[in-house]
């Protein structure tokens, strides 16, 4: 599988006070395709997506990933809300697909 960026993926908790926590794990080799504005043949929908394949020989464990967690292109220091990101292209994870057979085992992620 051909690589072409790293990746910041935040997962989202809680801590001991019950207040929201983001721990950061960075991926230096992921697959990522981009979409910005709009697709004329499909409208809106298909506005400001992102498909990223992470090749499992770099992922510990596959749990990690959680619908409504979020990744960010390139590699970025720990946040304490997402907002903190807000001058980072970044997406917030809407599916997950654990893809372990073939030739290219990888975890598939899709945001907006």
């Amino acid at each position: 599988m051909i690589t072409n960026k790293t990746i910041t993926y935040y997962s989202k908790g809680l801590d001991e006070n019950k207040l929201e926590k983001w721990t950061k794990s960075i991926f230096t080799s992921a697959w990522v395709f981009s979409t910005k504005g709009s697709i004329q043949n499909n409208g809106y929908e298909s506005a400001n997506n992102v498909e990223i394949r992470i090749p499992m020989k770099f992922i510990k464990d596959a749990s990690l990933f959680k619908i409504g967690d979020i990744v960010a292109i390139g590699k970025l220091g720990n946040i304490d809300k997402q907002s903190d990101l807000k001058d980072v292209e970044y997406y917030n994870i809407t599916t997950i697909k654990i893809n372990n057979f073939g030739s290219s085992p990888h975890v598939h992620l899709g945001g907006k």
